[in-house]
């Protein structure tokens, strides 16, 4: 699975304390992160205000001009499924803080357990810690593989090529018979011959469709709209 974050926080010095931190969470628990890193309220508002891209924001609430609390209150304004963290020195903010329905309030300087249950507790709420598998027979025995860690599915002949984050898997199917197994809103066609996992598409063009392990899958002329609208509503929904 792959959980999209932003670390709000004007300190540029602790980017990579709390980096380190969410991506040792990350290995032990088997979870993808994409992490961004703001140093300041209006930075995050110019760049992503209304694109409800993150699953899990950290905010410094004590930044030059508009502070983290404030921040929170515009986010809130459209999307009230991203969880919130506050990061701070001063913990008189807690209550304001919980009124916007953050999951904790983390206070300076940040202890790696601490983070942990906050992730931990971010998690639990988005429901994302239950991975989502598909079962199949795989050469005379049963697989079980998570389909988000599926980047995509590819047909060679009367064979499926099957494109995960540790593997490559071949054996005798159709797409159809795997389109049917799958989310249609997060597999989607990029040509007649391949089925790719949104969740692992960096940039669409109308000829490519580039993945975030730089591979690139050649995008029919057909098959570019459907696409690129399952993209935006994918992660911009």
């Amino acid at each position: 699975m792959l959980v999209r974050m932003a670390i709000v926080e004007d300190e540029a010095k602790l980017h990579d304390y709390y980096g380190k931190m969410v991506e040792a969470w990350g290995k032990a628990g088997n979870i993808r992160t994409a992490i961004t890193y703001v140093e300041s309220a209006e930075e995050y508002l110019f760049k992503y205000e209304g694109q409800n891209i993150f699953d899990i924001i950290f905010l410094d609430v004590c930044m030059k001009d508009m502070n983290g609390m404030e921040l929170a209150h515009e986010i809130r304004k459209s999307d009230r499924n991203v969880q919130i963290v506050f990061l701070t020195g001063k913990p008189e903010f807690v209550y304001e803080g919980y009124e916007i329905g953050a999951v904790r309030y983390l206070i300076k300087p940040v202890q790696e357990g601490e983070l942990i249950k906050a992730l931990d507790a971010c998690m639990e709420k988005l429901g994302s810690s239950r991975e989502d598998y598909l079962t199949m027979k795989y050469q005379g025995e049963n697989l079980r593989l998570s389909r988000s860690g599926i980047l995509f599915i590819q047909v060679e002949g009367h064979y499926l090529k099957m494109q995960t984050v540790d593997r490559v898997y071949e054996w005798k199917a159709s797409l159809k018979e795997m389109q049917e197994k799958l989310d249609p809103a997060r597999f989607v066609q990029a040509n007649r011959s391949v089925l790719v996992n949104l969740e692992f598409v960096s940039k669409i063009t109308r000829e490519e469709c580039i993945l975030e392990n730089g591979e690139v899958i050649p995008v029919s002329r057909g098959a570019y709209g459907p696409l690129n609208e399952a993209f935006m509503k994918y992660f911009f929904k």
